[in-house]
C-alpha cells in the first residue's frame, strides 16, 4: 500500500493503461503505409521536442500533425502513432529522476495511455460529424468537425490528468482544476487551423510537401516558446536587479518601480511605440543599478555629503550602464544609454559626460525627469516629501536647464505622479 499517494492511484493507472490496449485492439486496422507511419512518428516527436514546461503544450503541438492522422487513418492507427510519435528522451529522463523505477515505468506507460485515448476520442468526435477520409476546407460541417476533434482531445487530456494529480496525495479530495483544460483550449483553435491545412497539403500534394508544412510550423512554434523563456528570464533577472537596487536603501524603497510607471506614462505622452513604452519601463527599473557600488553610509547619511562623497555618487550612471553592458542578449544600446545619461541635464551641465539638448538620448532625458519627479516627492534620509504641486513647479521652473522644456510641459499636464 503507498503511503505517498491514494490507494487506488496505480489502479487508475493501470485501468487507463488496459483501456488504451483494449481501445486499440478493438479499432486498429493499420492503414499507414511504413514510410507514412515513419515520417508521422518522426514529425509527433519533433513537436515534443518543444515542450518546456506543461505537457498541455505537447497536446496543443500534436494536434497540427494528429489531424492528418486523424482524417486520413483509422482510429487505432492514429492512437499508436500519437503514442509512438509523443516519446520524448526529455520525458524519460524528468520522470526518471523524480519517481522510483516502479512508478516511473507506471507514469511512462500511462502517459502513452493518455496519448493514445485522446487519439481515439478526437478520432471519435471527428468522425461522428464528418464520417468522410477526405478534406473539404469549403464545408462548414468539415471545419467544425475538426474543431471539436481538437477540443475533445485537450478535454480528455485534461479530465485523465486532473484525476491522477488528485490521486497523486495519500488524502483524496475531489477538485476540478480549469487550468489543465483550458490551458491548452485557449490554443485549440490555431493549432487545428494549421492541422487542416498540413492536411490539405497532405492530400492535395502529398507526403513531402506536407511534412514541410509541419516542419515549418513546428521549427516556428519552438522559436516562439524559445523566445518567450527568454523574455520571461530576463524579466526575472530584471525585478531581481531593481530588487537589490531598492535593498541598498529603505528610504528609496520601490523608487525604480515608480520611476518605471511614470517613465512608461510619459512615453505615452510622447507617442512612443508600445514596445518602446515597454522597454522604458523595463529598463527604468535599473537606472540607480550603478547604485549597488556606492558604500552604504554615502547612500544613507543624513546630512550633506562631501565632495568626495559626491564624486562617488555621480560615478553610479556609469557603473551602472558598464553592468548591463555585459549582458547584450538582454539590454541593447538604447538601454545602455538611457542609464548612462539619466543625469545629464539640458544645459550641459550634468554628469558623466556633461551632454546637452537634444546630445543626450530620448530616453535618458525621460528618466532624468521622472526619476527626478519622485526623488521630489518621496521621504529621503535627508529631507522630507515634497507636495505634488511642489514638484511639478520645481519641475517647470528648471525646464530648459536641468530638463527638457517639452517633455517637462508633457509631464505636468498628461502624466498623474
Amino acid at each position: 500500500m503507498p503511503r505517498d499517494r491514494h490507494a487506488l492511484h496505480d489502479a487508475y493507472i493501470i485501468a487507463l493503461i488496459l483501456a488504451a490496449a483494449v481501445a486499440i485492439i478493438i479499432t486498429v486496422r493499420w492503414e499507414a503505409p511504413p514510410a507514412t507511419a515513419i515520417v508521422f512518428v518522426s514529425l509527433l516527436w519533433a513537436s515534443s521536442l518543444s515542450v518546456i514546461n506543461l505537457r498541455t503544450t505537447v497536446v496543443v503541438m500534436m494536434l497540427p500533425v494528429m489531424v492528418a492522422c486523424i482524417i486520413r487513418f483509422d482510429a487505432g492507427t492514429s492512437a499508436v502513432l500519437a503514442m509512438f510519435g509523443g516519446m520524448s528522451i526529455q520525458e524519460f529522463r524528468i520522470i526518471r529522476e523524480n519517481n522510483p523505477p516502479y512508478l516511473a515505468t507506471l507514469k511512462l506507460l500511462l502517459n502513452r495511455a493518455i496519448t493514445a485515448l485522446c487519439a481515439i476520442c478526437a478520432w471519435l468526435a471527428f468522425h461522428a460529424i464528418w464520417p468522410e477520409p477526405v478534406v473539404a476546407l469549403g464545408d462548414l460541417r468539415f471545419i467544425v468537425a475538426a474543431v471539436v476533434s481538437g477540443l475533445a482531445w485537450v478535454i480528455v487530456s485534461g479530465v485523465i490528468v486532473n484525476f491522477q494529480i488528485l490521486l497523486s496525495t495519500p488524502t483524496f479530495r475531489f477538485r476540478v482544476d480549469p487550468s489543465i483544460v483550458l490551458g491548452s483550449v485557449s490554443s485549440t483553435l490555431p493549432s487545428v487551423v494549421m492541422g487542416v491545412m498540413a492536411a490539405a497539403m497532405y492530400e492535395y500534394g502529398g507526403l513531402v510537401p506536407f511534412a514541410l508544412a509541419e516542419l515549418f510550423f513546428i521549427s516556428n512554434k519552438n522559436y516562439t516558446q524559445r523566445a518567450l523563456v527568454q523574455k520571461e528570464n530576463a524579466e526575472q533577472i530584471n525585478c531581481t536587479l531593481a530588487r537589490i537596487i531598492d535593498s541598498k536603501d529603505h528610504y528609496t524603497a520601490g523608487h525604480s518601480e515608480r520611476v518605471a510607471q511614470l517613465a512608461s506614462h510619459l512615453a505615452e505622452a510622447c507617442n512612443l511605440s508600445r514596445n518602446e513604452v515597454e522597454r522604458i519601463a523595463y529598463i527604468a527599473r535599473l537606472h540607480d543599478l550603478g547604485k549597488v557600488n556606492i558604500p552604504q553610509e554615502i547612500l544613507t547619511k543624513p546630512g550633506e555629503l562631501t565632495e568626495s562623497e559626491f564624486a562617488e555618487v555621480k560615478k553610479h550612471p556609469g557603473w551602472g550602464a558598464e553592468l548591463i553592458r555585459g549582458m547584450d542578449k538582454i539590454y541593447g544600446d538604447r538601454d545602455y544609454r538611457a542609464i548612462l545619461e539619466h543625469h545629464e541635464r539640458y544645459d550641459g551641465t550634468g554628469y558623466p559626460y556633461g551632454k546637452r539638448g537634444e546630445d543626450i538620448s530620448l530616453w535618458g532625458r525621460i528618466l532624468a525627469v521622472c526619476d527626478a519627479y519622485d526623488a521630489m516627492t518621496s521621504e529621503r534620509v535627508y529631507r522630507t516629501a515634497m507636495t505634488t504641486d511642489a514638484a511639478r513647479t520645481e519641475l517647470k521652473r528648471n525646464a530648459g536647464t536641468q530638463f527638457d522644456p517639452k517633455l517637462v510641459q508633457l509631464f505636468v499636464s498628461k502624466v498623474q505622479g
